[in-house]
């Protein structure tokens, strides 16, 4: 028999990432979840924060908390990070800052100690309802994990589900997602620069006081003895989110980091 000239193989898994890069991911995943819990206390050392120069005391231009509440004339970004336990999401609209760079302010949040996507996407539902939002941006985690990591399955992803549901509400939704997700480090670096760009630089990420969760996350996120971000207990999911957004609408801008260290 003749041999083939090719041999093909068709990828099983839906995300457009290589099999070797899913499973760093999976690993690195792996090891930010048994990091978290036997590091699962929370710090004010600055040395260990991911995020060292958010302000969670202070009102804006002083800190990064604010009382603005949703705005009807900007579109709403829908951010998700696919964890069962805890499942987090946030309502984020980018505005102008007074340096006229974007300004994310977030102004709400779903966070479940524990739920399926489905049952997630139904919460996001009733407070997008709450708020008569029909339409919104999606934006988020772009490697779905609902099933124990598994990212080679065959069949819907975490986003399917989102949509599915969205679409038996009457919520409509344009899609904002990455190929694939960007490296944590280069991601981390770069909002750093949103939250303060330096002394005489202005705070573009605003968080509702009502958002306790992403206020907190912000807060108390850390990092390894490689100053890598890692999941430590709750902490680390909700800022993953609203990150993913920010990457987005970030990452093809010319302007410069200046990130203090």
């Amino acid at each position: 028999m003749r041999e083939p000239d090719k041999v093909w193989q068709i990828p099983l898994w839906e995300t457009n990432h290589s099999k070797q890069r899913l499973l760093q991911e999976e690993a690195m995943d792996f090891l930010s979840y048994k990091l978290g819990y036997e590091m699962s206390e929370e710090t004010d050392d600055p040395t260990r924060k991911a995020y060292k120069y958010f302000d969670g005391y202070n009102h804006y231009p002083d800190g990064n908390l604010t009382s603005s509440d949703y705005d009807n004339t900007y579109p709403v970004w829908l951010c998700a990070d696919f964890n069962r336990s805890p499942h987090c999401w946030a309502l984020l609209q980018v505005k102008k800052a007074r340096n006229g760079l974007k300004q994310y302010v977030v102004f709400d949040e779903i966070f479940s100690k524990e739920a399926l996507t489905t049952e997630q996407a139904q919460k996001a539902v009733d407070v997008l309802q709450k708020w008569r939002i029909s339409k919104v941006l999606l934006a988020g985690d772009n490697t779905s994990n609902q099933k124990s990591g598994n990212y080679g399955r065959v069949g819907k992803n975490d986003w399917d589900y989102v949509r599915e549901v969205f679409e038996e509400n009457n919520i409509s939704y344009k899609n904002e997602l990455d190929v694939q997700n960007p490296k944590r480090k280069v991601r981390v670096d770069k909002v750093n620069n949103v939250i303060y760009a330096g002394v005489n630089g202005e705070r573009r990420l605003l968080v509702n006081t009502r958002c306790e969760h992403v206020i907190k996350d912000y807060m108390y996120s850390i990092v390894n003895d490689k100053g890598l971000k890692i999941d430590n207990g709750d902490r680390g999911h909700m800022s993953d989110a609203t990150d993913y957004a920010i990457w987005r609408n970030e990452k093809g801008s010319a302007a410069p980091m200046y990130v203090l260290r």
